[in-house]
């Protein structure tokens, strides 16, 4: 009987330990969930410097004025992703879109020219947006776009700049400052790719961390897109790299911060002034501390998609919790995010981010939802965009010039549907003044 005691005593023992070890967490993770990680927003700052600054956990304008940053992204402008594009490159199965791809594939199409696939480059970027497009933006209460580009926009080979690399970039920093509203400069697919994910511009490799000349080239480029905009005051700031990954199919990580400390330095020795994102993708976790670094004026970034069964509201106490735990001390910015198809969400999400003084960009202002529409691994829950397009994709490796340009005509917001989003943002802001 003593026995049997002693082995009840020390299986009670255990069970309590066990307890514990599972009660601790849980509750540390609960308590997390409801600290305010920016309890302290002074709605001016002393000695500002004519720029957007990070300063202590909030963003203020040049005037030292505190600032949210809440836009949209322009997401299928500059680099389109397959699964809202207006192009193919073949079959949607066996050769998907990239930006690199469709460059190759339009090279190699013996219906085209140089200077045709030139010009219908043009075509398509002149096309999908325009100046109505930033007075939209403008008029429906938003104040930032996020501007996201590759190195195949504005250069030959990752090194040379392009003729006229920067005139489109240009022109959209000058509607932003028309229309009064602060511009994210995102470098959305860097040389060799910072992810090997379609959205990069190339998934056919994952190389720029692990090849010198791309890391290199990747330096210099930032430095050439610094010192051009250094004088952009309308330029929130420069979001250094979108979505890097460790390796394919991981998260983020040590090796991308390493190289953001690089790149951040680049920056500097150019510009003093702008800020800079860092982005910790998908979730706070997989970033590193700033002050590791000795990084000032930054700004950290996350993207939020939850395609889980957790409710949006758990999914954002989620990324609360986890941005608590590792107490980076600066501003944040959700750099892309959706809440699918439920309004109520929608509400929900911008009521929490305006509650902790968060900022954001939604993806995105347009799509093709004929694509997503086709593609059944990107068939989605609700709208990508606030206006959608349902135009039948061009096939540039073979199609001819009249062929493409008919489809780039049509890419326009002027023949694009105002999606459910719509009438939600412009109600959501209107309601707020």
């Amino acid at each position: 009987m003593v026995k049997k005691s002693k082995v009840k005593l020390v299986l009670k023992i255990i069970l309590w330990i066990l307890i514990v070890i599972i009660l601790i967490p849980v509750i540390g993770f609960f308590i997390l969930c409801f600290i305010d990680p920016n309890p302290y927003r002074p709605n001016k700052i002393d000695n500002p410097n004519g720029y957007v600054q990070a300063v202590g956990t909030n963003l203020y304008d040049g005037e030292g004025n505190i600032l949210r940053l809440e836009g949209v992204n322009l997401g299928d402008w500059f680099v389109q992703e397959a699964w809202m594009a207006s192009a193919t490159v073949g079959d949607y199965d066996t050769s998907l879109y990239t930006q690199k791809r469709a460059l190759e594939a339009m090279a190699d199409n013996p219906n085209l020219t140089a200077e045709q696939i030139d010009a219908v480059e043009k075509l398509y970027i002149d096309n999908f947006i325009t100046e109505d497009d930033f007075k939209t933006i403008a008029d429906l209460g938003m104040n930032t776009v996020r501007i996201n580009f590759s190195y195949l926009n504005i250069t030959t080979d990752g090194e040379t700049i392009k003729e006229n690399g920067f005139e489109k970039l240009d022109w959209a920093i000058e509607m932003c400052n028309k229309y009064n509203l602060y511009c994210v400069v995102d470098l959305h697919g860097a040389i060799g790719s910072q992810n090997q994910d379609i959205h990069s511009g190339d998934d056919s490799q994952w190389a720029l961390y692990t090849t010198p000349e791309y890391r290199e080239k990747t330096i210099n480029l930032w430095k050439t897109i610094a010192t051009h905009f250094k004088d952009e005051k309308i330029i929130a700031g420069y979001d250094l790299l979108n979505e890097p990954r460790r390796a394919p199919g991981k998260y983020a990580g040590k090796i991308n911060f390493d190289y953001y400390d690089e790149l951040y330095e680049a920056v500097r020795s150019v510009d003093p002034n702008h800020m800079i994102f860092m982005e910790c993708f998908t979730f706070p976790i997989h970033g590193v501390n700033p002050r590791t670094y000795g990084w000032e004026n930054v700004c950290y970034e996350y993207h939020i998609y939850n395609q889980t069964t957790l409710s949006q509201e758990t999914t954002l106490y989620f990324y609360k919790a986890l941005h608590n735990l590792m107490d980076y001390d600066v501003p944040v910015y959700i750099g892309e995010f959706n809440a699918w198809d439920d309004l109520g969400d929608w509400q929900a999400t911008l009521d929490f981010f305006e509650k902790l003084g968060w900022s954001y960009s939604s993806w995105t202002y347009k799509t093709n939802k004929y694509m997503y529409n086709i593609i059944p691994a990107n068939k989605t829950r609700g709208s990508w965009g606030i206006f959608e397009l349902n135009l039948e994709p061009v096939d540039l490796s073979t199609a001819t010039y009249e062929e493409i340009v008919n489809t780039y005509s049509q890419v326009g917001t002027e023949n694009a549907e105002p999606s459910y989003l719509y009438s939600f943002y412009k109600n959501y802001f209107a309601n707020r003044k």
